[in-house]
Parts: structure tokens; C-alpha cells; sequence
């Protein structure tokens, strides 16, 4: 069936700057369960709806983007087919496995009306293809994110201005601005996974960015970076890359998720002097949604907190979820860099967290997340506890104790810090908008 479901723009801009097209859409409705369930992703028995359909072609990858009746999104891959054999088998039929489970769906004053795709109370199939040679970037494959990512996500510094901080277009960075950064003690964001300056600190309300403007005589900035395919150490280098010769600039950091990896290599670096150090939800522990087993339920996750945390950069965010997803979807895993330095088995995490501690101040930002009765993200907290065994508080993507303490990590635990418990309901994207942080940012940086 056609039409039945309720894409959004968002999700529709989406897809058409990734090349997807819909193949085939199966809407399920009028549903109930006909035998217990466990409601949870398994590979087989009767937990699990077969879905049968033609192959893309040659030439062509395939996914399936599933909206169960509450909205929450899964993205699936064949289950007949190694992703790393989808360039050569374009002819045959391919089978994908969803969640059997009747979900109860959401009510409009509960968020059920907030999904990029979905009518409410359905079940949602969707059908995706794609072109494995794009016309620009070429070969879908190993640093394919990479090079979408250079063309797309080039790093750059940009201003955040009360009237500008909200939007992506911003003026290029010329010798003046360099120069006025330098006149004093300057304040710079650092945002984090999928995310850009405007996306992760939109959320901040105008009132903060004019308070913090204010206090900064204006040298408020940000870094836009790549943060999937280049590596947290990486970043710090292509800063670097665009200072001016002899420059030097002392400013305090606020950093956002992976933004904080990237703002301890900045600290540690001596390319700027960092006099304070902000991490908000920062993985210096590791997620293990960054193991490479897990990639997909990341960008479960992240397709999930884009559409139902309010953001200014939602498209943003899905443009690069899509660009990842082509390539687990043909079994490339390289050139992510920036995804698995989070990996809290990595050789990253492991070298970064045996250094000495920083000279600056750090201090910490971190929550336990549960979600409120009626929130759209219920059942996407239940499956991060159950499906993904993080054994630990976590704020949907980070583990909260790892935003502060590190086992054997020097410069831990983090003695200045905020954590929000569980019943405050806020999760990985929402830090931001909520008051009690706005307030902690203020005092901590304005002091």
C-alpha cells in the first residue's frame, strides 16, 4: 500500500539527497497479537514478521526502514544476503525479519504524531533502494562516509550569534574574525556524532546565547567538523589547519556527546589554550553503541532522537544516518573513525584515557534517563536496557557514569559536575533545553 503512511519533509529531503527511492511500502493495520511475544528484535521464531520482496537490481542497494505502531524506527538489512556480496547479487529476491510484537501506539498529545514516517497504529514496511555509484562521490564502500562528509560536513569556525546561532548558513571565517577571536577570552562549542553547531545547540534558548554573548564580548563560536569519518584527534588537526600563522587564542569549551573527545584532545593539544573544559554527555568511557556490532542500533537511536527530540538540524541529522547506512549495507566499515573512537574497546578510548590529566578546568554534564509516562521514546528506552545490555544508567546513547569517572583514567572523577537523575526525563539530545544546565553553563562559565 501507498500513502498510508505519513513521511515528513524532513525525512523526505532526506532521502532524495541520499538517492533512496521507495521500492515497495506495506502498511499493517487493524493488528493484534495472536500469541505472546517478546516484543524484542529477534532473528527468527515467531517474534518475527517475514517480509519477502524483489531485489533491487543490479547495481542497486537495498534497505528497510520499519515505524512500528508507536513511530519508533528500525533500520534492517537482508538477512539472505552478506552485505559484502550486494554489489554482485542484484537479481535475486531478498527477506527481511521485523519485530512480530503489537506495539501500543501513542496518542497525538503523547507524541504519536511527531514520526518522520508512520500512521498511527500501523505497522510501516518500507522499502528502500539506492544507486551503489554515486555520480559524485562514487563507489558506495569503505570511506564513502568519509567523502560524503568532505563535501557536506567540511570543517569550518563560524560564529554563533543570539540571531544567527540557530540556523546553518553562516559567513566564512576571514582575517578579521580570526583576528577579533583573538582580542580576548573567547567561548567555543564543539558539537557532537551527526550532529553540527546549529543542530546540537539550537536548542539553547536565546536568552542563555545572548547572557553568554554578552560575557564574551561577542567571541562566541563554534567548530563544525566531520564527526563520523575523521577521529576525534583528527578534528583537533584540521582546527589547526585554519588558524592563522601565529595566532593565539585562549577560550573556555563547551562541548556536546563526541564533541567532548574532540574538546580533551583540543586541551591536551597546545593548540589553543583551553582555560575550561564543559563536557555535556561526553563518552569518555565509551558507548557500546559504537562497537562495530552495534552501528545499527546507533542509527536506530539517532534516527529516533531526531525525530522525536525537537532540533534544528533534524534533516541534518538523517542526511548522515543515511550516508552511514549505505555502507553497512554493502559490509563497509572503514573510514568511520569518528563512530568507532567512542568504542569503549577501541585502542582510542584506551590510549586517550592513559594520559596524564588536562591542565584545564574540566567539568562534567551527564544524565539517567527514563523516559516520562507517554513519551514517544518509552519503548526505544526499554530496548537500549534490554537489546543492548548497557548494565548501566544511560541517557539513550552514553552511559552516565562514564561522562564523569573512568576507571584508571587520569583527572577522574570529574569533581565539578551536574547529573540529572532519572525522573527529570532528559535524555541524550535534550541536555540543552533544560533549565537547571542553562543555569549551570552560566555560572560555571561566567565565573
Amino acid at each position: 500500500m501507498r500513502g498510508a503512511e505519513q513521511a515528513t519533509a524532513d525525512l523526505l529531503a532526506a532521502l532524495d539527497e541520499a538517492s533512496m527511492q521507495e521500492q515497495l511500502s506495506v502498511v499493517v493495520s487493524q493488528q493484534a497479537e495472536l500469541q505472546a511475544g517478546s516484543g524484542t528484535r529477534a532473528s527468527g521464531g515467531l517474534d518475527d514478521i517475514v517480509l519477502e520482496v524483489p531485489a533491487p537490481g543490479v547495481g542497486n542497494g537495498q534497505v528497510l526502514l520499519y515505524a512500528a505502531e508507536d513511530g519508533s524506527l528500525s533500520w534492517h538489512l537482508p538477512d539472505d544476503i552478506a552485505p559484502d556480496t550486494v554489489p554482485t547479487r542484484g537479481g535475486e529476491r531478498r527477506t527481511y525479519r521485523v519485530p512480530r510484537a503489537v506495539v501500543p501506539a501513542l496518542g497525538p498529545t503523547e507524541g504519536g504524531d511527531r514520526g518522520v514516517l508512520g500512521a498511527a497504529g500501523t505497522k510501516v514496511l518500507k522499502v528502500l533502494v539506492f544507486p551503489l555509484v554515486d555520480p559524485v562521490l562514487g563507489k558506495v564502500g569503505d570511506f564513502f562516509a568519509s567523502r560524503w562528509e568532505a563535501k557536506h560536513r567540511p570543517v569550518r569556525m563560524r560564529w554563533m550569534t543570539p540571531d544567527g546561532y540557530r540556523g546553518a548558513e553562516a559567513p566564512a571565517f576571514g582575517a578579521a574574525d580570526w583576528s577579533r577571536l583573538g582580542e580576548g577570552r573567547g567561548l567555543l562549542l564543539v558539537h557532537g556524532t551527526f550532529s553540527t553547531a546549529h543542530g546540537a545547540f539550537g536548542g539553547l534558548p536565546a536568552a542563555t546565547v545572548t547572557a553568554l554573548h554578552d560575557h564574551y564580548q561577542g567571541r562566541v563560536v563554534a567548530l563544525d567538523h566531520p564527526s563520523v569519518s575523521a577521529s576525534p584527534r583528527a578534528n583537533v588537526d584540521q582546527l589547526a589547519g585554519l588558524l592563522p600563522d601565529g595566532l593565539e587564542l585562549e577560550v573556555d569549551v563547551v562541548t556536546h556527546s563526541r564533541g567532548g573527545l574532540v574538546g580533551r584532545e583540543l586541551a591536551a593539544s597546545g593548540v589553543v589554550d583551553v582555560r575550561r573544559l564543559v563536557m555535556v554527555a561526553s563518552p569518555n568511557g565509551g558507548t557500546v553503541l559504537a562497537d562495530r556490532h552495534h552501528l545499527s542500533d546507533l542509527l536506530d537511536r539517532v534516527t529516533d532522537l531526531a525525530q522525536f527530540v525537537p532540533s534544528a538540524g533534524v534533516g541534518d541529522t538523517l542526511a548522515v544516518v543515511l550516508t552511514v547506512l549505505k555502507q553497512l549495507a554493502v559490509g563497509a566499515v572503514g573510514g568511520l573513525d569518528g563512530l568507532t573512537s567512542m568504542d569503549p574497546t577501541g585502542s582510542y578510548l584506551k590510549e586517550l584515557n592513559a594520559r596524564p590529566a588536562l591542565a584545564a578546568d574540566v567539568r562534567a554534564v551527564a544524565a539517567d534517563y527514563d523516559p516520562p509516562h507517554g513519551s514517544p521514546l518509552t519503548r526505544v528506552a526499554r530496548n537500549g536496557a534490554t537489546d543492548l545490555v548497557f548494565a548501566q544508567a544511560n541517557d539513550l546513547v552514553v552511559p552516565t557514569g562514564g561522562c564523569w569517572d573512568v576507571p584508571r583514567a587520569a583527572g577522574v572523577p570529574v569533581e565539578q559536575r551536574l547529573v540529572l537523575d532519572a525522573e527529570r526525563g532528559i535524555d541524550h539530545c535534550s541536555f540543552f533545553g533544560d533549565s537547571e544546565v542553562q543555569a549551570t553553563l552560566l555560572s560555571w562559565l561566567t565565573s
